[in-house]
């Protein structure tokens, strides 16, 4: 549940509540309403349930909605009737609420409303361009067509995210283990050895007097650092909540050395694999650049596709306003420019598509690859300092001992 202030069409503000399971999809369900901007969007924290600490158990996941739609396709294939599918996809659903949302739907269709209708009633599972493909396939008389595009498009983006988060997962793993090795030696094993030293009254070499200087710091500052960092955390979290700050994020994202290139080349690949799918569904252009808008998850790259849209109204066409804006790569306007003269511009943005997937995903494992080596060479001399730092001044007291 996310509470949100937004402007209407004929510029009132509004503030409601609206049932959404991501930021992402309130924010569609929103501008699917036809709120004009949304200025606020805070989710409400709903009492602590089972359901609510393990979504992912209890929730409707991706891959559940891509199989429904690859089952759906298949029986209406086959000739069944969509309400018969749906009474048989319904019985074989793994989890409950997909169960229960399933069984929604048929109540929608027996009610009157098309597929497409009763689909937008449950926008935190069927994102508002799942909606708008099914629509355009159900007026076209082809919905099973629409329900593979859908399912092949869902189907893609697990899998990038997929691969983004396997190969994060590792760089990740190590620097936690890292940190956490690095404060048990501080906190467990240099306290005994610093009251060894003083007693013995050894020497202590300069490493060793900044170990045992920054040790005194994190302990005896232990609780004002807990806390400055909890507060330094919650007012980014704060900032970043905020249409300003979202703002600056994403901006921030776009300019970040080698990671801003991979996030300009992710949502390229996502506005190609977006609108291919839309202009094979048969939706027309204007309609094509909203959802495109819309669903773009960068606010940059959402304003650079606005200007597209406008120039594209006013007859420039894509490639020229394009060429315009440098957030856009040659790549792209080159491409576009060749599908505009030929008239294959849904083949020509798909081929992109599978393009730019495969380039995002060498930049991720070259960025990965960059990142193991530095980390293990950091912590190698983290660890070597340490050590040096400990057993330069014990050998020193045996010497001495001797």
């Amino acid at each position: 549940m996310y509470q949100f202030t937004a402007y209407t069409l004929d510029k009132k503000i509004v503030q409601g509540n609206i049932d959404a399971t991501s930021e992402n999809m309130a924010e569609e369900a929103l501008y699917q309403a036809g709120y004009q901007r949304v200025l606020s969007l805070r989710e409400i924290r709903p009492r602590l349930s089972l359901k609510a600490l393990f979504p992912t158990l209890f929730g409707v996941k991706s891959q559940d909605v891509i199989d429904f739609s690859h089952q759906l396709a298949t029986l209406i294939e086959s000739g069944v009737t969509i309400l018969t599918a749906l009474e048989l996809l319904k019985a074989q659903a793994p989890r409950e609420a997909f169960r229960n949302i399933i069984g929604g739907l048929i109540d929608e269709l027996q009610g009157g409303s098309s597929f497409s209708q009763a689909l937008s009633k449950y926008p935190e599972v069927f994102s508002y361009t799942y909606c708008q493909v099914l629509k355009a396939s159900e007026q076209a008389g082809n919905l099973e067509v629409g329900l593979r595009q859908v399912a092949g498009y869902m189907g893609k983006r697990a899998v990038t995210t997929s691969k983004v988060k396997r190969a994060l997962a590792y760089p990740a793993m190590v620097l936690l283990m890292a940190i956490g090795v690095f404060v048990l030696l501080i906190t467990v094993a240099l306290p005994p050895l610093m009251g060894l030293f003083e007693s013995l009254g050894a020497e202590l070499p300069l490493a060793t007097t900044l170990l045992i200087a920054t040790a005194d710091f994190f302990i005896n500052y232990q609780f004002y650092l807990l806390w400055g960092a909890f507060i330094l955390v919650t007012l980014v979290v704060v900032y970043t909540r905020l249409p300003a700050g979202k703002l600056t994020m994403d901006r921030l994202k776009l300019k970040m050395p080698l990671i801003g290139s991979i996030a300009i080349e992710h949502n390229v690949c996502h506005f190609c694999q977006i609108t291919s799918m839309l202009l094979k569904a048969g939706l027309p252009l204007p309609q094509v650049m909203d959802i495109a808008i819309q669903t773009s998850g960068n606010r940059i790259i959402r304003q650079a596709l606005g200007d597209v849209r406008e120039k594209l109204l006013q007859g420039q066409g894509w490639s020229q306003p394009m060429a315009e804006n440098e957030l856009f790569p040659p790549l792209l306007v080159e491409m576009v420019a060749v599908g505009e003269k030929t008239g294959t511009m849904d083949s020509t943005l798909a081929t992109l598509s599978d393009y730019y997937e495969e380039r995002v995903e060498q930049r991720i494992n070259t960025l990965v690859s960059m990142i193991e080596p530095v980390l293990t060479v950091a912590i190698g001399l983290v660890v070597a300092f340490i050590a040096l730092s400990l057993i330069t001044p014990l050998y020193s007291i045996l010497r001495s001992i001797g």
